[in-house]
C-alpha cells in the first residue's frame, strides 16, 4: 500500500494497474485458462468447483478403473472424477483452505443434487451441470466398451485441430477490425477445417482396417456430411458464427440459406462434448448415401465391411448416454442430434449449388486420396 504524502509517479500507477489485472496462465489440472489461485493453486473455475463439490471421504476411496493413468485435461476432465482429484492434491490444493464445509450443508446440498438427478423433467438447449460418473451402474459399459471410448476421444483431440482455430481466432483479432476475417482467410481456414476433420476418420483404426476400395467410397459418401458436422461443432465451440465479419465472409463461401441454417445447427448442438465427439465417429462409418441427385451411378458401399462398426459404436453411444444421463433424458438427446442431422442434411442442400462449396469437398477428397496413394 501506497504510503500517505508519498507523490503518485507513473510507475506506482503501472504496478497498481497491473495488481489490479489478473495474469490469465494455465489451469494446473486440465490446462483450461485460469486467473487465480484457489485452495493452494492456479487452477480454472471448473476446477475449482469441482474440488469443493468432490472433496469427500467417499470420493477419496474410490479407485480409477485404468490403474490411475488418465491425463486430466480440458476435453476429458469429466471422465474420471478420481483421477482429477488425485491430480488437485498433487498440484497443492487442500481440503483445510476451503471455508464453511459443514458436512450437514453438504449432505443437504447432495440431497438436492440428487434430486435434480432423478427429476423427470428434460433439459434441453442449456449449459448440462457436470454429473459425476461414478454415482453411475459401472456395468453400463464393459472394459472393452470403455477403451474404445476412450480411443475415439483421445483420436478427435488430438486430430481435429482445435489448437488451429484457437490460433486463427487469435491472430484475426491482432488484425485491424476492417482487417478482420477476409474472405480468402475464412475460405482457407474452412478448408482446414475440414481437412482437420476428415483426418480425425483417418487415424480411426477401425477406419484403417477396411480394404482400400471401401475407404475411399465410404469417403466420398460421407465426407460432405461428416466434415460439416464436424466444422459445425469446432467452429461452434469458438462462437465464430456469433461475429458479424465472420457471417459475412461466410455467406460468400457458402450460401446465405445455409449459413443461416448453420447458424440454427450449431444453437441446437448438445452442450456434451464427449456425447458430440461419439455421434461423429458413429456417423462417419454410415451406410446412407448423402441426398444430392447427380448423373453418375451412386458408388456401392460394402456394408457388410461397414455395419459392424456402425453398430458398435451406435451401441457405446447410447450407453454412454444412460451412464451419465437418466432414460428420459438419454433419449431427449439422441433424438436431438437425429433433429440437427436432418437439417445439416438441408444445410448441405443449399449449400451444394455454391462454387465454394463444391470445391472445398474436392479438395478434400482429393487430399484423402493422395495419402491412400502413399
Amino acid at each position: 500500500m501506497m504510503q500517505k504524502g508519498l507523490p503518485i509517479t507513473s510507475v506506482s500507477l503501472d504496478v497498481a494497474l497491473r495488481q489490479k489485472r489478473p495474469i490469465l496462465r494455465e489451469c494446473k489440472i486440465c490446462g483450461a485458462c485460469a486467473k487465480y489461485s484457489y485452495y493452494g493453486a492456479i487452477v480454472c473455475h471448473s476446477c475449482k468447483v469441482f474440488f469443493r463439490r468432490n472433496i469427500t471421504e467417499d470420493l477419496i476411496k474410490r479407485r480409477c478403473d485404468y490403474e490411475n493413468q488418465c491425463e486430466i485435461n480440458i476435453n476429458n476432465r469429466r471422465l474420471c472424477s478420481p483421477c482429477r482429484l488425485a491430480k488437485c492434491f498433487a498440484v497443492g490444493m487442500s481440503k483445510d483452505m476451503i471455508r464453511d464445509c459443514q458436512p450437514s450443508n453438504h449432505g443437504k446440498n447432495q440431497k438436492r443434487f440428487l434430486n435434480v438427478l432423478n427429476s423427470t423433467t428434460p433439459i434441453r438447449y442449456q449449459q448440462i451441470p457436470a454429473l459425476n460418473p461414478l454415482s453411475f451402474n459401472q456395468s453400463i459399459l464393459s472394459r472393452e466398451q470403455w477403451i474404445l471410448l476412450s480411443n475415439l476421444i483421445h483420436n478427435f483431440d488430438e486430430h481435429s485441430g482445435y489448437s488451429y482455430i484457437q490460433r486463427f481466432v487469435h491472430e484475426q483479432n491482432l488484425l485491424p477490425v476492417k482487417f478482420r476475417y477476409r474472405y480468402s482467410a475464412v475460405s482457407e481456414f474452412f478448408l482446414s477445417i475440414m481437412n482437420n476433420i476428415q483426418n480425425v476418420f483417418e487415424k480411426n483404426r477401425d477406419y484403417l482396417s477396411l480394404p482400400h476400395n471401401d475407404r475411399l467410397t465410404l469417403t466420398r459418401t460421407t465426407v460432405k456430411f461428416t466434415t460439416s458436422i464436424g466444422g459445425m461443432f469446432l467452429v461452434g465451440q469458438m462462437h465464430l458464427y456469433d461475429n458479424s465479419s465472420f457471417y459475412r465472409s461466410a455467406e460468400c463461401v457458402f450460401r446465405p440459406e445455409s449459413v443461416a441454417t448453420t447458424k440454427r445447427i450449431i444453437d441446437q448442438f448438445d452442450f456434451d462434448c464427449t456425447f458430440m465427439k461419439l455421434a461423429l465417429a458413429t456417423i462417419a462409418f454410415t451406410t446412407t448415401n448423402y441426398t444430392i441427385y447427380s448423373e453418375s451411378a451412386p458408388e456401392l458401399i460394402n456394408a457388410k465391411a461397414i455395419l459392424p462398426t456402425q453398430d458398435m459404436y451406435t451401441e457405446i453411444v447410447w450407453r454412454y448416454l444412460l451412464y451419465r444421463y437418466n432414460y428420459k433424458e438419454a433419449i431427449v438427446r439422441l433424438m436431438n442430434v437425429v433433429q440437427c442431422m436432418l437439417l445439416v442434411s438441408n444445410a448441405i442442400v443449399e449449400a451444394h449449388d455454391s462454387k465454394q462449396f463444391i470445391e472445398l469437398v474436392d479438395n478434400v477428397v482429393e487430399q484423402t486420396q493422395q495419402k491412400f496413394r502413399i
